[in-house]
């Protein structure tokens, strides 16, 4: 592709010598390679301009994602029904009423005698759980309810990670499409002059062919990173749920706090200070603590079970003992001798050496992604701090003068097409790597479970600077 790209910048020079015959200063020169076009025409290039473009800021794509997110809703919805079980766990097993009615009176000859003559028992018990089960059962509904708030709050970092990541990701991706985009509105006006120049015999008809296969391949890469944006803007109209979105002929168009961007640093974070937050706020590290928790809990409530629970009651029974009417008290206990819950209390004792083995993992774990997230930062902030203010600008400060020197034969051709291929590869991998290095950034503060580095919002919905501490 790389040689097919130097091809390209080759013959369009090469034609626009042959056909356009532009002025030879500076300023006209540059317009065949870099234009400034307006939006409009680079729109019509991309084919945009059938879709309605909406602006969407950071902050209010945040604001919707909490409130529309399905997956959000539905976690939501399962810490109601976690907590609907600790009412369950408080309360009192119902009362039994057993009630023996006799069907044939022998005495009186009578079916189902209600009578004084015929037989009626009719007993009350009342279940008493002993071992404060009730307690301890509310205690493992209670951490089982906390388990899912940290569920919620772990699946909100993920998506609000993915949302940022999708919104950087589309930003810069766009204005890639849009270099392309300049130089497919030059090579289309090449194209044409080209085949003109053909009709009069002055270039050949494989120069003419090779043009468009060239411009056929440069739309093909444009296309595919078309194809990722709209991949990207569909995953974002999945987290968002917005009606204003959710139409395919919307184009979704980030506006990012470009002040905030160029500012946000990873010089003055200490690992020390990061792992120590990220205990703090990690969800998943604070789910996995109150899964010991639970388990512990739970131990205590199957030792609780091994306590036989206690029925008592009046009972009422007519006709049916030596005295006519006899009134007495009923009591029933289970005696443990065979089944003491041994099988549960030792089940609850493994889980817990579970729970502790799965949480020293995962504080190695957080441990090492705090760690490896900040390394990349650092190594991305690095790079395009190093590289933003000349990298791109020198090359960009160059091209004209080199267009000028291949115009007055001062270069060669092979020399020329080498400078205008390094220099395409610049523009793309720069905006390549500020994608990568806020998504480094987004990775540090899903790391650590809160807002290291985020843009701080106004009042109006406006993004400000750098925040640190922030729990988002």
């Amino acid at each position: 592709m790389n040689k097919k790209i130097i091809t390209f910048l080759i013959l369009v020079w090469a034609t626009n010598q042959t056909v356009s015959q532009p002025d030879p200063s500076p300023g006209a020169a540059s317009v065949g390679i870099d234009p400034l076009y307006s939006e409009e025409k680079i729109a019509a290039a991309s084919g945009d301009q059938e879709r309605t473009q909406v602006r969407l800021e950071l902050a209010k794509a945040e604001e919707l994602l909490w409130k529309n997110n399905l997956l959000l809703l539905a976690s939501k919805f399962n810490i109601d029904a976690r907590k609907a079980g600790i009412e369950q766990a408080g309360l009192y097993a119902n009362p039994n009423i057993f009630v023996d009615q006799s069907i044939f009176a022998e005495p009186t000859q009578r079916y189902f005698d209600f009578t004084r003559s015929g037989q009626t028992v009719v007993q009350i018990q009342q279940v008493f759980l002993l071992g404060g089960k009730i307690d301890k059962r509310i205690r493992v509904a209670e951490l089982s309810a906390k388990m899912s708030e940290q569920e919620f709050y772990d699946l909100a970092r993920a998506l609000i990670t993915k949302l940022r990541r999708t919104f950087y990701f589309i930003h810069y991706y766009r204005d890639a499409i849009a270099f392309y985009d300049k130089s497919l509105i030059a090579l289309d006006k090449t194209v044409n002059s080209a085949e003109l120049a053909y009709k009069r015999r002055a270039v050949l008809q494989s120069e003419v062919l090779r043009l468009k296969a060239l411009l056929f391949f440069l739309r093909k890469e444009r296309e595919d990173l078309r194809i990722k944006v709209l991949e990207k803007e569909a995953d974002l109209r999945v987290l968002l749920n917005e009606e204003t979105y959710k139409s395919q002929a919307v184009a979704i168009v980030p506006v990012l706090d470009l002040d905030f961007v160029e500012k946000a640093t990873i010089e003055g974070l200490k690992l020390d200070n990061m792992l120590t937050k990220a205990r703090e706020y990690r969800p998943d590290l604070k789910k996995a603590v109150q899964a010991l928790r639970y388990e512990e809990a739970n131990l205590e409530l199957q030792h609780a079970n091994a306590i036989p629970d206690l029925a008592f009651g009046p009972m009422y029974n007519r006709g049916g003992t030596a005295f006519q009417n006899y009134w007495g008290v009923t009591a029933q206990l289970n005696i443990p001798i065979f089944d003491r819950n041994q099988g549960n209390i030792k089940a609850a004792e493994k889980s817990i050496q579970v729970r502790k083995q799965e949480l020293k993992n995962l504080i190695l774990e957080v441990e090492n992604d705090v760690s490896v997230a900040l390394a990349t930062a650092k190594a991305k902030d690095d790079l395009y701090k190093k590289f933003r203010n000349t990298y791109t600008k020198d090359y960009a400060d160059l091209a004209e003068d080199m267009i000028l020197s291949y115009e007055k034969r001062y270069i060669s051709i092979l020399e020329f097409a080498d400078f205008f291929e390094t220099y395409r590869s610049s523009i793309v991998e720069m905006l390549r790597l500020q994608t990568d290095r806020m998504e480094a950034i987004e990775g540090v503060n899903y790391s650590v479970g809160t807002g290291l580095i985020v843009p701080s919002y106004k009042s109006n919905g406006e993004s400000g600077g750098a925040k640190e501490g922030s729990s988002k």
